[in-house]
């Protein structure tokens, strides 16, 4: 009888913990989605919708880099994808408009001070692992890149990102 007992609350235990685990998770997706969306339709200076989206992405990647199935892996880059992409397209064309109209001399200065922003190191640390993680799933790839290479031609060149 206690067999069963201990067997019912072991497995009671790891429902609910799978349970926690999925709000988590979906908490996590809600959070970055009410950033993203906040970020796409402010009024900031594009810089700041860049670093905004740059920060969050860290935070992101840190997050689904902490699951050791790579299927579930994949099913969060995935809701996550799904749900911000939109936001993420509209702060990425709002900076290429923004580079766009810098000139030679503000672009180098920009460089050197996105170079200096406190996200450089996670990105740089982060995005290679990113990557190898989910290598074969070309959509999760092509995120990451769009993400990072926002953040400028000569930064992303200079960092090997």
């Amino acid at each position: 009888m206690q067999k069963i007992a201990f067997f019912l609350c072991l497995t009671g235990l790891l429902l609910v913990q799978t349970g926690c685990a999925s709000w988590k998770q979906n908490r996590w997706l809600a959070d970055h989605n009410k950033t993203l969306k906040r970020l796409a339709e402010s009024n900031l200076p594009p810089e700041q919708k860049l670093d905004g989206l740059v920060q969050d992405y860290v935070l992101f990647m840190n997050e689904d880099l902490k699951f050791l199935n790579p299927v579930k892996g994949v099913k969060f880059v995935q809701k996550y994808h799904d749900q911000n992409q939109r936001y993420i397209d509209k702060i990425l064309n709002d900076t290429q408009k923004w580079q766009g109209g810098l000139n030679t001399l503000e672009k180098v200065e920009t460089g050197v001070r996105v170079a200096k922003k406190p996200y450089i190191k996670d990105v740089v640390d982060l995005v290679p692992k990113f990557k190898k993680k989910y290598k074969q799933y070309a959509f999760i790839v092509n995120l990451t890149s769009k993400v990072v290479g926002g953040l400028t031609g000569i930064v992303g060149k200079t960092l090997g990102i």
